[in-house]
């Protein structure tokens, strides 16, 4: 097998042509280094199998609709830490320029990448699935008779995800409430209003147990240590 005038400096490059994430000058280069070079033209074909086996590696799922709601949650909570931090706390180390060789993306490098992303796609498939928790049935009732709502149990963690969900009204909350078998139901810290498309998400804190019910009510603005409204959302841990 001959390599072609140049091999050394287009080594270890033609993984990331087959993946596509050469910049375009650097793309024509090899392109043309390529049809001078058997060694390369080799590399190429035995890397395209494993870059075209990656779309079918795992089935097609289509995610929840309550999926918005909790990434809009995960995207409101790091806008919040990073207003904290500072206007400068996003912008990146300044690092001197220089071109590096793509050592990583020799065959066995691209074999690491194509298990790394497999195993991204069976984390996400993990998350679309629910992820071994349980997903209860949130009853709507009242001002909320046509929200969408479930909670979902994982570990000791619940998560509140609604739909459609009305605004509580003027200088009110909604306050999720823990109610347990035979007690009145206490106050938790999580209040919540929704967001302008109706979806809401609020983290339940306390772990659940069978018998236990998570209510939703319109409470005065900071939240109330007894309920004062009828719970319009219910779910019971079974």
């Amino acid at each position: 097998m001959s390599a072609g005038p140049g091999h050394d400096h287009w080594a270890d490059t033609a993984g990331a042509y087959v993946l596509g994430a050469l910049p375009e000058d650097e793309r024509s280069g090899f392109e043309a280094h390529v049809s001078t070079c058997e060694a390369c033209r080799v590399e190429i074909d035995q890397l395209a199998g494993a870059a075209d086996a990656l779309p079918v590696s795992a089935p097609p799922m289509v995610p929840p609709p309550a999926l918005k709601a909790r990434i809009m949650a995960e995207v409101e909570r790091e806008a919040a830490l990073l207003a904290a931090a500072g206007s400068g706390a996003d912008r990146p180390v300044a690092k001197p320029a220089r071109r590096e060789r793509r050592r990583w993306f020799g065959f066995p490098s691209l074999a690491l990448a194509c298990a790394t992303l497999l195993v991204g796609i069976a984390v996400g498939a993990a998350v679309f699935t629910g992820g071994g928790g349980t997903t209860l049935k949130v009853t709507p009732s009242g001002a909320a008779a046509k929200a969408v709502a479930e909670v979902d149990v994982s570990g000791d963690k619940a998560v509140l995800v609604a739909r459609n969900m009305p605004e509580p009204g003027q200088g009110k909350t909604w306050q999720v409430w823990l109610k347990r078998p035979g007690e009145a139901p206490q106050p938790t810290a999580a209040l919540f209003t929704p967001r302008s498309d109706g979806s809401a998400t609020a983290t339940v804190p306390g772990q659940l147990r069978d018998g236990d019910q998570i209510l939703v009510t319109a409470e005065p603005s900071g939240g109330s240590p007894m309920p004062t409204s009828n719970p319009v959302l219910a779910a019971q841990m079974t």
